[in-house]
């Protein structure tokens, strides 16, 4: 198995003296009892005692009189460094994803609040992990642990722009207003992949080229839709321009540039927004026909334009949150918080994969189901 190959290249930090379990074994239990909803330190201590002939046949394991404790686990997520199960995770994401075609990937950043220090002084530090996330299928397909004060996303970004070079060419990738750089647009072409990226007041030279033509030229694409729930009444347009033409020399790949309105009563007020995007595509129906298997206006407005890259908000970094409590857990000190962090990483993916709509009803389907659990981490 890919997993229990990486799992065991990651240096035992450990004393080999009293060692019953390889720490390869340590941590495939965690991964394995979180998905099977054992999350926590006493809980994976009895997921491996309730399973524990279940386990051992599954991962080939001699015989044992006793199965690891809650402080086994406690003290291997304190000490192991995060950056070894982030390379494991990131060799296992690639190596098991579907195939990826044409898809829309979202980069962004998620901070991890209880590992900041410094207060609010120029020693303040805390640690990210920044994702690149596909809602469709593959979940989370690549992170990298980043330290906020030795690291900026945009630099972080770059690199895992790099890495996705490894995937069939032709993904769009989804960045906010902070990656709106030459050097990232050109690093993603190069990589072989199509960007749509956020414009924002920060860089009004850019920001008045964009607005102005929009008011000026005709467009070569709109889509609408109407959104009635949760209390509101709003109205999304979409309309795609040809980019303005001195733009061209220094925005690597660019061909279109996108405004979104957003208009209507939210919470009871009139409420109106509009928000441009750079693409290096020319994005008409036709072309995300490719992408959701149909060219409806909705489908371009509602899962692309607007939503798309959000899905990385809502259905990653919001779920770590609520449903992980991930920047306050309970379970502190040392490299925990971020090793835990990348486990529920784990577990979103998994579920994106199996298509299962929450969180908490894949834990309750797949609650002690270890044969089940075994097969889906490939």
């Amino acid at each position: 198995m890919l997993l229990i190959e990486q799992l065991k290249q990651i240096p035992d930090h450990r004393n080999v003296k009293g060692q019953k379990y390889s720490l390869w074994v340590i941590l495939f239990m965690s991964l394995m009892g979180s998905l099977c909803g054992y999350i926590g330190y006493r809980p994976l201590a009895d997921f491996a005692s309730e399973h524990q002939e279940k386990l051992a046949e599954l991962l080939e394991l001699p015989p044992a009189k006793s199965t690891p404790s809650y402080s086994t686990f406690r003290r291997i997520l304190l000490a192991v460094e995060p950056k070894y199960l982030a390379t494991v995770f990131n060799v296992w994401a690639l190596g098991t994803m579907p195939l990826l075609l044409n898809r829309l990937l979202s980069l962004d950043g998620k901070s991890i609040k209880c590992t900041s220090s410094g207060g609010n002084t120029s020693a303040q530090n805390f640690t990210s992990l920044v994702s690149v996330y596909d809602d469709e299928t593959a979940g989370v397909v690549q992170i990298q642990i980043m330290q906020n004060k030795k690291q900026s996303e945009i630099g972080v970004a770059r690199n895992l722009i790099g890495e996705l070079a490894q995937l069939p060419s032709g993904q769009i990738l989804s960045l906010d207003a902070l990656h709106t750089q030459t050097a990232t647009v050109a690093a993603i072409v190069d990589s072989g992949h199509d960007y749509l990226i956020t414009v924002k007041q920060n860089q009004p030279t850019l920001y008045r080229t964009i607005e102005s033509a929009t008011q000026t030229q005709t467009n070569i694409s709109h889509a609408s839709a109407f959104d009635s729930t949760h209390g509101r009444t709003i109205e999304r347009s979409v309309s795609v321009f040809a980019a303005p033409t001195q733009l061209l020399a220094k925005w690597t790949g660019l061909k279109s540039v996108i405004m979104v309105n957003r208009a209507g009563v939210r919470a009871r007020k009139s409420s109106s927004e509009t928000v441009y995007y750079l693409s290096s595509q020319s994005l008409t129906a036709n072309t995300y026909a490719t992408f959701s298997g149909e060219a409806s206006p909705e489908k371009l407005a509602y899962m692309r334009l607007i939503r798309g890259h959000w899905a990385i908000e809502n259905r990653l970094h919001w779920v770590k949150d609520v449903t992980f409590d991930e920047d306050y857990p309970s379970r502190t000190g040392g490299h925990a918080p971020v090793n835990w962090a990348i486990l529920f990483t784990w577990i979103v993916t998994l579920v994106r994969r199996a298509g299962i709509r929450t969180v908490p009803q894949a834990l309750r389907l797949w609650a002690n189901q270890v044969e089940a659990v075994f097969s889906f981490l490939g």
